[in-house]
């Protein structure tokens, strides 16, 4: 297996996860037993090969979390009064029942007794009160950009595990949640690594377990223009939604995650229009800080709508040490998180500067000024450098690489060292990592190279893959940073057979928030929650638990990954991002 922060991959199974995997398989045309759970120990407490991990419900013969290769059988401990006892009269029981249902189906001018495309009809002590349905896609004038299980938006790189999704898909929109759960199990199974099979497994299940409707809430994701980053920010969704039906008291209180592709800027005020017209939706998380997705932010929050985004974000520390994550209105938040996290982000990578040089800093800095974030990246770098008193070089040295503008990466290099400068800042988007991979390839050119520093938007493998050697060196500031001995590391590693990037635990904190608001709150609780109850639990603060990132480090400085020499990158480079405190020694 060869692994990295954004891209997971398999190099190969041992034979004998092979063989249960492909059991499995064959067993598609069985319906699934009731369900299971397994938490990587066999019946007498031995654990699996690849080990214990979080308790994990399953409905087919194996269990389908991370690598774990415990089949229904190793774990499940057959008690006297089990299902097996009644096989003879339930098989007896089933034909009457049968018998009942066709003569039923005959009366009943609704058809089959199987909920039709979607529609969920609310029982008795229900988490949501009213009827809807169909899916959101259903009404939504940008429907193809949005799924809750009834079509596929991320194709994978398996064929079969692609094969498998869309049948799925098709089970999901009739409404044969016991075949949709089934598939995408199945699926799941083919690519462990594959996050939206694992979020539409739930979906179905939480319209499978009770007749009231799920609780639902959706994720804003890049999935046309950079499926990389959603699957990232997928895993950390699934991880808390897995977690959060796994623990839930009541079948009636379950989540369902809706998936939007929201990369086509121009419609992502529609998507919002959609998304708010549609009452299942109770919260959404995503959205950037481009002029677009703060103009969605603000439809999305003056309609009542709840968005845990980094512009809508306050995150505190309690007296008792617990992270509280609070959602502000746009028009006060403003980002206020945001430009406190770039600020931070300058900071240290100015610090690190200051450390590994043997001169000052002197600073050249790279932007695309056709993106907002960009332009914000770039301001909060030199107003952290003028606080420092580190020089800046002249302003004609501050290069813009905007679609407008294009520049010659050389040429910029040529005259920042020209100019004095010993350190570049690339203040550049995911949509510029080309140009980041022709700035390093110019540095190495030079005699004395610059230094050179980034932000979050250019960790990808992309940057690995293509940069080698001539990015070597290079350091991010990035909110979350892998390391062997973190919880939550560990815990993704388990689901995920492999390191995951900062986009996975930073999804699952804001995951983890809303699912906190999304909770029965006591006992009584009638199970009338709304979108308004949402808005107002969120204002308050939820606490995260489990918490991936450590938001104490938020006030000290964010921590820092280089580009270095190793195994454990993605496939195809010879690189990979360590944390710089932190880093792992090669075998």
């Amino acid at each position: 297996m060869k692994v990295d922060g954004e891209n997971i991959a398999f190099l190969g199974e041992s034979s004998t996860i092979q063989v249960k995997r492909d059991r499995l398989r064959r067993a598609v045309a069985v319906s699934a037993p009731k369900p299971w759970t397994c938490t990587g120990k066999d019946k007498n407490e031995n654990p699996a090969a690849s080990g214990e991990h979080p308790p994990h419900t399953n409905y087919g013969p194996f269990c389908t979390y991370g690598s774990c290769t415990l089949s229904r059988e190793e774990v499940v401990i057959e008690e006297p009064g089990d299902w097996r006892k009644f096989l003879i009269p339930g098989a007896i029981a089933l034909g009457l029942l049968v018998l009942v249902g066709g003569w039923m189906t005959l009366i009943n001018t609704n058809g089959p007794s199987r909920t039709p495309r979607g529609v969920m009809t609310p029982a008795g002590g229900n988490c949501l009160a009213g009827e809807f349905e169909g899916f959101i896609s259903d009404q939504a004038s940008q429907g193809r950009f949005v799924s809750q299980g009834e079509q596929i938006l991320l194709t994978g790189t398996q064929p079969q595990n692609i094969s498998q999704k869309r049948d799925a898909s098709q089970s999901f929109r009739t409404g044969d949640w016991q075949r949709a759960l089934e598939q995408y199990q199945f699926a799941a199974s083919s690519d462990p690594n594959d996050p939206e099979a694992k979020i539409y497994l739930n979906n179905a299940r939480a319209r499978l377990r009770s007749n009231a409707l799920p609780r639902t809430i959706a994720v804003a994701i890049p999935i046309s223009s950079n499926p990389d980053e959603a699957r990232e920010i997928l895993r950390g969704v699934a991880l808390s939604q897995d977690q959060f039906n796994n623990s839930s008291p009541t079948p009636d209180c379950l989540m369902e995650v809706a998936l939007v592709d929201v990369d086509r800027s121009e419609e992502s005020i529609e998507i919002a229009e959609d998304l708010i017209a549609s009452p299942q939706v109770l919260g959404l998380i995503g959205h950037g800080s481009d002029e677009y997705a703060q103009e969605a932010v603000r439809i999305y929050q003056d309609n009542g709508l709840t968005v845990v985004s980094p512009l809508t974000m306050s995150v505190s520390m309690s007296p008792t040490g617990a992270s509280i994550l609070r959602v502000l209105p746009y028009q006060e938040g403003s980002g206020q998180m945001l430009d406190g996290y770039l600020k931070r982000s300058s900071e240290s990578l100015i610090e690190h500067a200051s450390r590994e040089l043997s001169s000052p800093p002197v600073v050249s800095v790279f932007f695309n000024s056709d993106v907002a974030y960009s332009r914000r990246m770039k301001d909060a770098f030199i107003s952290a450098l003028q606080e420092k008193g580190v020089s800046v070089t002249p302003l004609d040295i501050l290069s813009d690489i905007s679609a407008s503008s294009g520049g010659d990466a050389a040429n910029m290099i040529s005259r920042a060292t020209r100019a004095g400068a010993n350190t570049a800042y690339l203040a550049l988007t995911r949509d510029r990592i080309n140009a980041a991979l022709a700035i390093a390839r110019a540095n190495t050119s030079q005699n004395n190279p610059l230094l050179l520093l980034g932000a979050d938007e250019l960790f990808s493998p992309s940057l690995l893959v293509q940069g080698g050697s001539a990015v070597e060196g290079m350091v991010l500031a990035i909110p979350w940073s892998w390391s062997p001995d973190d919880p939550f590391a560990q815990q993704s590693a388990a689901m995920w057979q492999g390191r995951v990037s900062w986009r996975t635990a930073t999804a699952f904190d804001a995951t983890e928030a809303l699912a906190g608001a999304l909770k029965r709150q006591n006992e009584n609780e009638d199970g009338g929650l709304n979108r308004a109850e949402v808005v107002n639990r969120l204002r308050q603060g939820q606490p995260i638990s489990g918490v991936a990132a450590d938001f104490n480090v938020f006030a000290q400085g964010i921590p820092l990954v280089e580009a270095v020499r190793g195994e454990g990158g993605p496939s195809g480079s010879d690189y990979r991002f360590d944390p710089i405190d932190n880093r792992e020694t090669d075998e």
